[in-house]
């Protein structure tokens, strides 16, 4: 399909579960939207005018796509490789986008963004950047189990664990450092308490909160941290979300983010809230789509809008209903090959069913949870109040099967 002269051409890099709402927010501004992914299959394939098949992981291939599609802007969401891509790209296009490739890679690398933290003054557990096993003892000995391990260089959860027994140890670090494509790996203190996400745009240096949410995750001994629910309202006291937005805000402001979204996750514990990490982006776990249910603010439009050259769109404030309850909930398939897919039409049908998505086609395999990208679906629910809007996005999940064999 040829872009009429009117319509603004955008690349979009990636075109998986996580690109799927700015995919069709960029459709529904009425934005011809090109997606590259290496996989002609992915679930916001359909939704793009053209797709490229070109992988979210090669700049010079995004690059040379957007010359000869001439695209007029480039932008994504929800990944870390495709984020890291996008703004090389956009460098070497000269492309207007959000975040330089410096600030990026200091927001992606945990190492770099956990020593920004503590010269920022941000509240963060206790942590060690360790270049050896011996550099994880060390810590361990001086600070106690439990703790986490994650690679200095990684995205997904990959290589991710937390640590509760000292034989767990050695296998930890090995797995963080196997994910790690840096040289090193981060240990940290587990902080104990529930998990929630601040989602917000800044510009000018100016922050505004568009949701608190609570993360409801993957614990120990599973891979922890990969999200299955987003829940609006968080569920914490006025005085307590007003000390995580704070913690986020010190995040964002040590990272020297002065203009973009950002998802900020935290773990409210009993010295209050510790950050996790900023993600300079649009995260990838239904969040934005949470946050415009909650907020009636579109982060997509802003994100296209700074890409397109169109200030009105990034500035633009509440343009939705906002519901008293707000839900994204993943799906979580058996793993094998899928056989039969039944329900879905009935999930969307329901009462406060803003979507119901599965992400894999019938022959297509569901793998085991080992990271973010192996969820197999979701639905996003509305309520009155966060009781209601879960109860909805429970009977939809449960009216959707994905049969493997």
């Amino acid at each position: 399909m040829s872009a009429s002269l009117q319509q603004p051409k955008v690349l979009i890099v990636g075109c998986g579960f996580p690109q799927l709402g700015l995919l069709r927010a960029a459709r529904d501004l009425g934005v011809f939207v090109i997606g590259t992914d290496a996989n002609p299959a992915a679930i916001g394939a359909a939704v793009c005018h053209e797709l490229h098949q070109v992988s979210t992981h090669d700049v010079d291939d995004v690059v040379a796509c957007a010359r000869r599609t001439r695209a007029e802007g480039i932008t994504t969401c929800g990944s870390e490789v495709a984020l890291a891509t996008t703004a090389r790209a956009a460098a070497i296009l000269g492309l207007p986008f959000y975040g330089d490739p410096t600030t990026v890679e200091r927001c992606q690398a945990k190492d770099q963004m956990r020593e920004a933290y503590r010269e920022g003054g941000a509240p963060i557990p206790a942590f060690a950047v360790a270049n050896s096993f011996e550099d994880v003892r060390v810590f361990v000995d001086r600070r106690g189990l439990p703790v986490v391990l994650k690679p200095s260089r990684g995205w997904g959860q990959r290589g991710v664990s937390k640590v509760e027994l000292a034989a767990e140890l050695l296998p930890a670090y090995r797995c963080a450092r196997e994910a790690s494509s840096g040289a090193s790996v981060v240990v940290e203190q587990f902080v104990e308490g529930r998990e929630f996400s601040v989602n917000a745009y800044t510009l000018e240096g100016q922050t505004t909160v568009c949701s608190v949410t609570e993360r409801v995750i993957t614990q120990y001994p599973d891979p922890p941290g990969i999200t299955f629910a987003e829940w609006y309202p968080s569920g914490l006291s006025p005085a307590d979300e007003a000390l995580a937005v704070e913690a986020a805000l010190a995040g964002i402001r040590a990272l020297g983010i002065g203009r973009g979204p950002t998802y900020t996750q935290l773990r409210l514990g009993p010295d209050g809230p510790k950050l996790v990490e900023t993600a300079f982006r649009l995260g990838g776990g239904l969040d934005p789509d949470v946050a415009l249910l909650a907020s009636g603010v579109s982060l997509f439009r802003k994100i296209l809008g700074v890409a397109l050259g169109k200030p009105d769109w990034e500035r633009a404030e509440v343009e939705r209903e906002r519901y008293g309850g707000a839900i994204g909930k993943f799906l979580v398939g058996r793993p094998g090959r899928v056989v039969r897919i039944d329900g879905l039409e009935a999930a969307r049908a329901l009462p406060g069913i803003v979507a119901a998505e599965v992400y894999v086609g019938l022959g297509a395999s569901v793998f085991p949870l080992t990271d973010g990208s192996k969820r197999a679906g979701h639905v996003l629910a509305v309520g009155r109040d966060r009781a209601e809007a879960a109860e909805r996005a429970e009977r939809a999940a449960g009216a959707i099967r994905i049969e493997t064999e």
